[in-house]
Parts: C-alpha cells; structure tokens; sequence
C-alpha cells in the first residue's frame, strides 16, 4: 500500500481516531461517514463537500484507507451524506459531484435547501475532466462560478462566503480547510483516511512556516 501513503505526511503528524485541534481552533478527524457525526461539525455555517462520486469511487477510497468495508448501493452513502449536511444546517452548502448522479444530488439538496442551483466546472485544471458544483442555500445568490476548475472555486468560496466556520465531511488532503486557514477561517471536517488528512495539518505547518504558495 506504500504508493497511497500521500507523500509519507502521517509519518510526521500521526493522527489517531481523536479529534485534531489546530492552533487556530478548527478541528478535524479521523472518521467513517456512517459512524455518527462529531459533534464539532454542527458548528460550521457553510459546506464545501467533494465526496466520492459513484459506488466504484468510494470502495476505491475505501481500498486506500486500507478498510474492509465495501458499499453495495451507492444511494446509502449519498442518503448518509445528505443526512448528515442535515444535521449540520449549514445556510449554505456546496457539493463537488460527477455527472452520473448529479441529478440525484439535486433532488436530495433541494428537500434541504430553498435557493439550489449548480455550476459546470472541471477538476486538476484540465477541461476535459468535467464535474459539477451543485450549491444550495436558504437566501437566493447566484455567485459566477460557471466553468472555473474545482480549486479555484474552493479558494472563491473560502475567500468571499461570509462564514464563521467551514465544514468538510470528506477532507481528503485538506484543499477546504487549507484555503479557509490562509483566509483566517476556522474549519472542521472528517476524512476516512489518516493519511490523506495528515497531507492537511503537513500543508497548514509549510504555510505558518512561510515556505512559499502551499497548494
């Protein structure tokens, strides 16, 4: 398993299954979706999600986090997923997802969220990787995010969202809270995977540290 070990990151900021407490209060864990959810993600007021996107993509996280569990039905992660942005009632909620259930993850944002809308996008700034970004919210905006990359639209929600604190319930290595830190934001969130999370708490060092452009 050594090519998913993500730069060897969770060899210097080992994690355990407790919650990770950064310097500036925001908080992140080691944690399974369909375990119940932390408490400490109730307090964030916006999402910026990029779960996995389809059945194929989530057993193949699962593989990388070196975890024997499988999904049978997609539809039970993303009714998890949503059950969760539930709980948390965030006033805005933005949600990365391919095209193959774009249309399901519409329906399920709008029995949450009054205003929902979705933007055509693309992902590791090649445009011929296509993706959507669906977002909902309770007052009606409209933000101009139509066709910019994924990462640039996390650095322009970070940036210009007014929020206190900013949830994540699949950080994968941090882009989220990565961005909310540089903007002096407090963030929360949950990863399946130790080592991808680690890559976060390694990039947010680099960047107190002064060590250039940490993407």
């Amino acid at each position: 398993m050594s090519k998913w070990n993500y730069g060897d990151a969770y060899l210097k900021y080992p994690l355990s299954q407790a919650p990770y407490i950064f310097n500036n209060g925001s908080i992140v864990q080691v944690h399974d979706i369909f375990n119940p959810l932390p408490e400490f993600m109730k307090k964030a007021d916006l999402i910026f999600v990029d779960p996995p996107w389809n059945r194929g993509n989530i057993n193949t996280f699962y593989m990388k986090a070196e975890k024997e569990e499988r999904i049978d039905n997609f539809s039970d992660f993303y009714i998890r997923l949503f059950k969760c942005i539930r709980k948390i009632k965030a006033k805005t909620c933005y949600i990365e997802i391919g095209k193959e259930f774009l249309a399901d993850f519409i329906i399920e944002a709008k029995k949450i969220y009054k205003y929902v809308t979705f933007y055509n996008s693309s992902y590791y700034h090649s445009k011929d990787k296509i993706c959507y970004v669906i977002r909902g919210s309770r007052k009606f905006k409209k933000p101009k995010l139509d066709y910019m990359d994924e990462e640039d639209i996390i650095e322009w929600v970070c940036t210009n969202e007014d929020y206190d604190i900013i949830g994540d319930l699949c950080m994968g290595r941090g882009l989220v809270g990565l961005n909310a830190y540089k903007n002096g934001k407090k963030f929360v969130g949950t990863e399946l995977n130790h080592k991808r999370l680690s890559v976060l708490i390694e990039r947010i060092e680099k960047y107190k540290e002064g060590q250039g452009n940490v993407k």
